[in-house]
């Protein structure tokens, strides 16, 4: 009697260990699925709404590559996967970071899509793919490199202001009007204050100062722009942004982008960020 209940434990106590280890192997494949699943509703959307060259998508031949980036420890891109003609790259939680078309060539006709309809189509697709908020930035074209596309860049932004370094990047093709590049990085965690407590006029004196204080001659070469401006990991406030020239005792000029929170008039030093290289 007591060989018997043994064994019926035993046997018990197999059939629950064979079903965990089926469980986990199947939410381990499950998982290792679930960026292809996704990249490719994302291109299938895309075509869909005919924001793509339907030509370089055939939902019947599909080539599918998934390379894991866990070694690229900076880089919010988990996954890249090949969906026909267009790699589109995923983060951890499965999130469109953005796509490209990997077949797209460098050879291309006489501009059929001015600036102005780049930017237009830029902005029709951006609204149809991601609910952020926007706004234009600049428009980029390189005939010299015989680019076929225009890279036209917004930036990203919150509660009717900017992020200064957070971009929407888009490239559209000069002669299709198609969109065959995007990115846009999701911004997670962060803390955001909007208090503006300083106006223009303030910040104004405020980089004055700090130049005199460098013993420097500064000339502010524009409307500053407010937005927000990382001041650490984990925050962004908005900011004053100026574009600043400088004349030292030598007679030597330097561009520099300097930043000057809204909340508490101080100056958020990067070691003054050369606009040259911003």
């Amino acid at each position: 009697m007591r060989l018997k209940k043994i064994r019926v434990i035993f046997s018990l106590v197999i059939i629950i260990l064979l079903g965990l280890i089926g469980y986990i192997v199947n939410g381990i494949l499950n998982k290792e699925t679930k960026e292809v699943i996704v990249a490719k509703k994302f291109i299938e959307n895309l075509s869909d709404e005919k924001i793509i060259n339907n030509s370089n998508y055939n939902k019947e031949a599909i080539e599918e590559e998934v390379l894991n980036k866990l070694n690229s420890k900076s880089s919010q891109i988990q996954y890249s996967v090949i969906v026909g003609n267009y790699g589109v790259d995923i983060d951890k939680n499965y999130n469109v970071l953005g796509f490209s078309n990997k077949n797209l060539g460098t050879k291309i006709k006489l501009a059929e899509i001015s600036e102005e309809k780049a930017t237009s189509l830029a902005t029709k697709y951006i609204d149809e793919i991601t609910n952020d908020e926007f706004i234009f930035k600049e428009i980029k074209t390189r005939e010299e490199e015989g680019s076929p596309c225009y890279n036209v860049v917004f930036y990203k932004c919150k509660d009717g202001y900017p992020y200064y370094k957070q971009e929407i990047n888009t490239s559209i093709n000069k002669v299709t009007g198609k969109l065959e590049a995007y990115s846009n990085y999701p911004l997670d965690n962060i803390k955001h204050i909007k208090d503006i407590n300083i106006d223009e006029y303030k910040a104004k004196n405020i980089v004055q100062n700090y130049f005199i204080n460098l013993n420097l001659k500064s000339e502010i070469l524009d409307k500053p722009m407010i937005a927000f401006v990382s001041v650490n990991d984990n925050e962004m406030t908005l900011s004053y942004v100026y574009n600043v020239k400088t004349i030292d005792d030598k007679n030597k000029e330097e561009k520099y982008i300097i930043y000057i929170r809204a909340d508490l008039g101080e100056v958020i030093n990067y070691n003054l960020e050369s606009s040259t290289n911003s």
